[in-house]
């Protein structure tokens, strides 16, 4: 009698991030979680991610010429973000790696794999892809398993569930948010900002298009290596569509000339 609840992770993560109703999608964009809370959950995954590295033998650089040209290029594009004064700051990493990757951390972490950067056909492909990562941070996509404990807390008051400090700190947490694909839908919202940002910027979008579809010809081949973001969610021609119909509606609302 009058035991308290015992807080079961799985399975409320399971009930919340299967098909969610649009109750729980409202009640999780009510949670609000502060910079200090988003900076150490993004502190904590990026040492994760960054220790995995070291144990494959990937060396991360945080200087030289190509840290620098990419932080160039994030800047053209991070005033447009719609929280850019909350990511005044982004951290930007080159993984010594043939993978072609990139990778976003909450509170303004990029992390682009050598292979990415001499893949790209062009500077434009490249900007499409940065707007495509600091999308996801700017719409805080990665926060939403902190965003599900914040909720569990005010649902589950018993024991360990009711400590924030020991939910940050929660391995199950930070395996499920960075282990776990972005929603399609979410993947949708982060080209289409790649797209308009990279445009308003000067950049021909189309070149992003290009690079999708390069990705999925090589999806065909053996022990062929995808971003994450393709990885995780199998391109098809809808998305490299999408990225076209956004470019051609851009063209004709904000006509820029050549």
């Amino acid at each position: 009698r009058n035991r308290p609840a015992v807080f079961d992770v799985e399975a409320f993560f399971d009930q919340l991030f299967g098909e969610q109703t649009p109750e729980q999608r409202r009640a999780l964009e009510q949670v609000e979680i502060s910079w200090q809370e988003e900076q150490q959950f993004g502190r904590q995954a990026l040492d994760r991610f960054l220790a995995d590295l070291r144990r494959q033998n990937i060396r991360v650089v945080s200087r030289g010429q190509e840290v620098e040209r990419l932080r160039r290029l994030v800047e053209k594009i991070r005033p447009q973000m719609q929280h850019a004064d909350r990511y005044r700051s982004i951290t930007v990493l080159v993984a010594e790696s043939p993978e072609s990757d990139a990778r976003c951390f909450p509170g303004g972490n990029l992390v682009f794999f050598r292979g990415l950067l001499e893949e790209v056909p062009s500077e434009s492909a490249l900007v499409g892809v940065i707007g495509h990562e600091l999308s996801h941070i700017d719409h805080g996509h990665q926060l939403r398993y902190l965003k599900a404990m914040r909720l569990a807390q005010r649902t589950f008051s018993a024991g360990r569930a009711a400590e924030p400090r020991n939910m940050m700190h929660d391995t199950l947490l930070l395996t499920r948010t960075f282990a776990r694909p972005f929603r399609p839908e979410e993947e949708l919202e982060a080209d289409r900002d790649g797209v308009t940002w990279a445009y308003r910027a000067g950049y021909d979008p189309r070149d992003l298009a290009k690079l999708f579809l390069l990705f999925e010809e090589r999806k065909g081949k053996p022990n062929a290596m995808l971003p994450a973001f393709l990885r995780t969610h199998p391109y098809d021609r809808q998305r490299h569509e999408a990225v076209l119909q956004r470019y051609e509606e851009l063209v004709r609302t904000e006509p820029r000339g050549r």
